[in-house]
C-alpha cells in the first residue's frame, strides 16, 4: 500500500486532478479524505501499489512537475517495511507496555521497537519481546544526552515515542535525533505542576482527567497536539483511584497518537495539527 497527504491553497478541481492522476497510472484508490481549513486544502489517500513508482522519491519528482503539485506540500510513503521506532522509558512502564502489546496483537500496522532506552530498569520487559534495552540513568550522568543520542543514530528510527519519559529533551537532542517525537502527558499538568499532580487534583476535588499526546518541540509540551481524551472522576474516588485513571488515560492517548503517527494521519501546519481519522 502507498499513501499520501498533501495540502495546498484551496480552489476548485483538485481532487479531480489528483484521482485523474492516479487513474492515469491505473492505481486502485483504498481510501480518501479531505477537508478545508482556513482556505486551506488537505487530502489523504491511500492506493494499492501496483509498481507504478519504484520509491517515494520517483513518485515526488514526477508529481512535483505537475499543475496540481504547484504551491503545494506532499507527504508520500510506501508501506513496504516495517517503520522504525524508537522508546524511552522512566519509572512507570504503563504507556510503554500498552504499545508494546498493541505491536504484538498487530494494532500498530507496519511498526517495529528497535530500541527501549530508560532511566530506569525496565531491561525484563524488552527482554521478553527480544527488544534491546538500554538503561541509561539521568542523575549525575551529565552525558546521558550524548549517550541516548549514539544509540538514535547506530538504529535510525523512524519515529521516537516517550512512553511517560520523564525528563526534559534540549533543544539539541531533539534537533539531533533527526525524526519526530511523539510525547504523552496528563493535561492538567498546566494547573497542577510539580511532582504530586494527582495528589493535588484530588485536593481540588476534579470531575475531568485527561491526556494529551503531542509531537515534541524545543518549547516545553507545546508541541502540535495529535490525541486527547479525559476520563469522569466520582465523588469518593482515592488519589490511587485517580493514578490508575490517569495511568488508563495515557495509555490509551498515547497509543492512539502513535498509530495515527505510524499511519501517516497526521499533518503538521502552522503550528497545529491536521488529524485525519
Amino acid at each position: 500500500m502507498i499513501c499520501f497527504t498533501f495540502h495546498c491553497p484551496d480552489r476548485p478541481g483538485i481532487v479531480a486532478e489528483l484521482s485523474a492522476y492516479l487513474a492515469l497510472h491505473r492505481c486502485n484508490i483504498l481510501a480518501l479524505e479531505q477537508h478545508v481549513e482556513d482556505d486551506r486544502f488537505f487530502i489523504r489517500i491511500e492506493w494499492e501499489d501496483n509498481g507504478a513508482w519504484t520509491d517515494a522519491k520517483a513518485f515526488s519528482d514526477e508529481f512535483s512537475s505537475l499543475p496540481v503539485g504547484e504551491g503545494g506540500e506532499l507527504d508520500i510513503h510506501f508501506f513496504n517495511k516495517p517503520q522504525s521506532l524508537g522508546l524511552f522509558v522512566s519509572r512507570e512502564p504503563h504507556a510503554l507496555l500498552e504499545v508494546l502489546n498493541k505491536i504484538e496483537l498487530g494494532d500498530l500496522v507496519d511498526a517495529e521497537v528497535s530500541f527501549i532506552i530508560g532511566n530506569f530498569d525496565h531491561s525484563a520487559i524488552a527482554a521478553r519481546l527480544g527488544i534491546p534495552f538500554y538503561f541509561i540513568p539521568t542523575i549525575d550522568n551529565p552525558d546521558f544526552e550524548s549517550q541516548q543520542l549514539k544509540i538514535i543514530a547506530r538504529y535510525a528510527p523512524d519515529f521516537i515515542g516517550l512512553a511517560r519519559y520523564m525528563k526534559i529533551l534540549s533543544a539539541e537532542f531533539i534537533d539531533k535525533a533527526a525524526c519526530p517525537i511523539v510525547n504523552i502527558h496528563h493535561s492538567f499538568l498546566p494547573s497542577f505542576v510539580g511532582a504530586k499532580p494527582y495528589e493535588m487534583a484530588y485536593e481540588r476535588g476534579v470531575k475531568l482527567m485527561g491526556a494529551t499526546s503531542h509531537f515534541v518541540i524545543p518549547a516545553l509540551d507545546q508541541g502540535p497536539i495529535i490525541e486527547q481524551d479525559v476520563s469522569r472522576i466520582r465523588s469518593g474516588y482515592s488519589v490511587d483511584k485517580l493514578k490508575q485513571i490517569g495511568r488508563d488515560t495515557e495509555k490509551k492517548v498515547f497509543a492512539q497518537a502513535l498509530k495515527k503517527v505510524l499511519e501517516h494521519k497526521a499533518v503538521v501546519f502552522r503550528g497545529r495539527t491536521v488529524v485525519f481519522e
